[in-house]
């Protein structure tokens, strides 16, 4: 079964779609070992951890789609890459979505966001795209997903609502679908509320205004939202808000340092690390081909 057709497969089950964040190889491998059925390849975490770059969206669309292509290429589960704005234009991400067909991708997130500012983040937001120029580019973006592979799913992520309102992210996500967008991200910031279920309540509130249950939704929410919640407001899909990234950093940190202080490193013995080591190197089926084909 081809991997968009899995990925698809895996968002018409019953409850959320859980994909962690990966930024390389490895972490995409243990993603796999550990069950998940499928991955993200965050646009937050490649630059720094790939390129020494910071996350401000200087990644080209040549390095995504190689990084993408490499990823993809390592694992069995479906790969989802956040495209920015589609690296340009309409034409632009026409181009890089057949791109990333061809690589293997199972889907991508393109944004209505202007990568014109420092900070990307939804509260700093300087300026999004008109909304007749975004539906422009996802229209484009949908044209090639069609001519390539119809089941590669698109997920039109929507920044509006951060800085014009509420109901401009409910047009752009209504008008998204109506075009054939697979998943709408809205990255509306909820409700100012101090309980976790007022928050639940209108973002709840926010998803049935663009089509819940018939469009499906990229679950957001406030710091400390689950899985759980997210089902509960009826998300099909959730990425974790926190990144592993600073998770990456200490241990490695750790590492680093028992070195430099003591000139030696004492592993710790994890039997779940070692099995999960194991099945994430994929060295069996390598092992079979050099019994079969090297002469001993």
């Amino acid at each position: 079964m081809k991997k968009t057709t899995l990925l698809r497969k895996s968002l018409q089950e019953p409850g959320v779609l859980v994909v962690p964040a990966v930024y390389d190889c490895l972490s995409a491998r243990i993603v796999e070992a550990i069950g998940f059925k499928a991955a993200l390849l965050a646009s937050s975490m490649t630059g720094d951890a790939q390129f020494g770059l910071p996350p401000i969206g200087l990644e080209t669309a040549t390095e995504t789609l190689n990084l993408a292509g490499y990823i993809g290429d390592a694992i069995e589960i479906p790969l989802i890459v956040e495209a920015e704005d589609g690296f340009g234009g309409a034409l632009a991400a026409y181009r890089a979505t057949r791109e990333f067909i061809k690589k293997g991708i199972s889907g991508i997130v393109i944004s209505d966001r202007k990568h014109t500012m420092l900070s990307r983040a939804p509260h700093n937001l300087v300026e999004v795209l008109p909304i007749e120029e975004y539906l422009g580019k996802m229209g484009a973006v949908i044209e090639a997903r069609n001519k390539e592979d119809k089941d590669f799913v698109i997920i039109a992520r929507i920044d509006a609502g951060a800085i014009i309102g509420d109901e401009e992210a409910i047009a752009r996500a209504k008008a998204c679908v109506k075009l054939g967008v697979d998943i709408i991200q809205p990255q509306t910031p909820p409700p100012q509320a101090t309980y976790k279920e007022k928050d639940k309540e209108g973002l709840r509130q926010l998803y049935k205004a663009m089509g819940v249950p018939e469009t499906s939704i990229w679950g957001m929410g406030p710091h400390g939202f689950t899985a759980k919640d997210c089902e509960d407001i009826g998300a099909k899909m959730w990425v974790p808000k926190y990144s592993p990234r600073s998770a990456v950093v200490q241990a490695l940190a750790a590492v680093y340092q028992e070195v430099y202080d003591t000139g030696d490193y004492q592993p710790q013995a994890n039997k779940q690390g070692s099995d999960i080591a194991r099945k994430m190197r994929g060295s069996a089926s390598w092992r079979e081909l050099e019994d079969k084909f090297v002469p001993q």
